[in-house]
């Protein structure tokens, strides 16, 4: 039973992610009070029902005493509870069957700030604007929103069991110098002109572009009044990266396995093998081995970023 929550002070519900197990508790415990006929509470009420009284008393103890808590475990010792506050919302992270621990959920709460970072940029910053960018006014875009950032959870955590990079949270880089110059060079005088020379772009130009082999960073491109990207920076890409095209590692390994047992002509034994550009802009490769991945320059660093992402 897994539940992650943002809240305003008010105790307004801004987004939620929840496990199917949580969800079912949830009915279980509010859909079985109505015995009027009625239909059963909207989840999203039954959940606001449901945390009320933490953040209220969180937010009673902020306002009384300066201070509040930010780790608590239930009375049976199943449920643990993970608090923390980012500008005035408050984050909260469940877990409920003893999987996971307190630095786990916390690390989770992190990851839904940097994402919520990189998807509204400088937004963050306004209580006001963020609370109305999380939960907007229309319940299509707000269901699209919360679908989104719910996706992109569920990345995270598949991410933390199966690949060591999000396990110890540090970006892998594949070393081949051959192969990286032909990429680089590939990426500057193929990729970023090509995006550059575009009118879609408005002057907004690419300020780092590299190429990904699953997680693993193999070319990286920096225009030369690029700010700097951090190892954090580059771990939320790959996040989203992985949540718009998930790789399937499983199936590789077994293709490759097989590859190596019944050796063919196609076998590629050299990097100089391995195509880095095709005859023409418009054609794409059938077999895919890698995934590209440009920033361009926005409004706001972190905004224009993610736009290079379709978010």
């Amino acid at each position: 039973m897994k539940c992650i929550l943002v809240a305003s002070e008010g105790a307004e519900v801004l987004f939620y992610w929840a496990d199917s197990d949580f969800l079912a508790s949830l009915q279980q415990r509010f859909g079985a009070h109505d015995q009027s006929g009625d239909e059963p509470p909207a989840l999203e009420d039954s959940i606001n029902t449901l945390f009320a009284p933490v953040i209220i008393s969180c937010m009673t103890l902020l306002e009384k005493l300066g201070d509040t808590y930010s780790c608590f475990s239930a009375e049976n010792g199943k449920h643990l509870y993970v608090l923390h506050m980012f500008g005035e919302c408050l984050y909260i992270a469940v877990n409920g069957e003893g999987s996971e621990s307190e630095d786990d959920l916390r690390r989770k709460l992190y990851v839904l700030r940097r994402l919520t970072e990189a998807h509204f940029g400088l937004v963050t910053l306004d209580s006001h604007l963020i609370r109305r960018e999380l939960r907007p006014v229309d319940s299509e875009q707000r269901a699209h929103v919360w679908r989104l950032f719910q996706s992109l959870l569920e990345t995270y955590s598949r991410l933390r069991h199966e690949d060591q990079s999000f396990l110890v949270e540090a970006v892998e880089r594949l070393i081949h110098p051959q192969l990286c110059e032909q990429c680089i060079e590939f990426l500057e005088r193929q990729v970023v002109q090509h995006i550059n020379g575009s009118p879609d772009r408005a002057g907004h130009e690419v300020e780092h572009a590299f190429l990904l082999v699953h997680t693993k960073l193999l070319a990286f491109y920096s225009s030369r009044n690029a700010s700097s990207l951090r190892p954090a920076d580059l771990l939320t890409l790959l996040l989203i990266v992985q949540d718009l095209y998930p790789s399937n590692t499983s199936e590789e390994q077994n293709g490759l396995q097989l590859s190596e047992d019944k050796p063919g002509p196609q076998q590629l034994h050299s990097s100089e093998s391995i195509p880095v550009k095709s005859s023409s802009p418009n054609e794409a490769p059938q077999d895919q081995v890698g995934t590209l991945c440009v920033a361009v320059k926005g409004p706001s660093w972190c905004q224009g970023l993610a736009s290079g992402f379709g978010l």
